[in-house]
């Protein structure tokens, strides 16, 4: 007996859903629609107005000088050669030194004054020689006047005092610093006596000496 395999009905598929598939495509309209707008919302975090300032600056040093009156001239010296006449024993001289800063100078200053000592000659007149200075402001257009009346016991000496002098035979820094106003401010005169002592040898006569004093100033803070 020949038996037939039995054959399976075909599955039956569904009827599909209109309106579900609607659903669907509405979800995912409105997914993709949330895409778009979320890629254009971090478009617009990420661009920015963006601007750069700069600044420059530019430095210039000051400047700190010195000029001298000596001979009645103004000059950019800061050195005095003292000149004098045939002197004799116990013979005395002046001489004024008027300092103050340049035109130029942009910041005050501390001066100090430096007898570096005998420069030349080394003959008895070398030994013998002594000086003092006193310190003079200047006000106005007429310098005080520089000889024995402004060596007094309450005057501001930069070497010496009322009764002492300093030998030349060797340098000396003055102990007293005096300022100076900036721009030509003020003024200061140096009024200077020297004297050849009254022991003095007769070996003195004919023989000569050199000696040099030196200004330094040094610029200080404004104020």
């Amino acid at each position: 007996m020949i038996r037939r395999p039995r054959t399976s009905a075909p599955p039956t598929t569904p009827p599909r859903d209109p309106v579900r598939r609607r659903r669907r495509w509405r979800q995912a309209r409105a997914l993709l629609a949330g895409g778009i707008a979320f890629g254009i919302g971090a478009s617009a975090t990420v661009a920015a107005w963006n601007d750069t300032e700069t600044g420059t600056g530019e430095f210039r040093a000051g400047e700190f000088q010195l000029e001298a009156n000596i001979d009645g001239t103004w000059n950019a010296t800061r050195q005095m050669t003292f000149t004098s006449g045939a002197m004799f024993p116990g013979a005395v001289t002046y001489a004024p030194v008027r300092l103050r800063t340049t035109p130029n100078t942009t910041v005050p200053g501390d001066m100090t004054v430096t007898g570096t000592g005998r420069t030349s000659g080394s003959g008895a007149i070398a030994d013998h020689l002594e000086y003092r200075a006193v310190i003079q402001p200047v006000t106005g257009a007429t310098p005080p006047t520089c000889g024995a009346g402004a060596f007094t016991t309450s005057a501001p000496y930069a070497f010496g005092s009322s009764s002492s002098w300093q030998a030349m035979t060797a340098g000396v820094v003055s102990p007293v610093a005096r300022r100076l106003d900036a721009a030509q401010g003020s003024t200061l005169q140096y009024c200077f006596e020297v004297r050849l002592r009254s022991n003095a040898p007769n070996s003195a006569q004919g023989t000569r000496a050199g000696y040099t004093w030196t200004w330094d100033a040094t610029s200080v803070t404004p104020g």
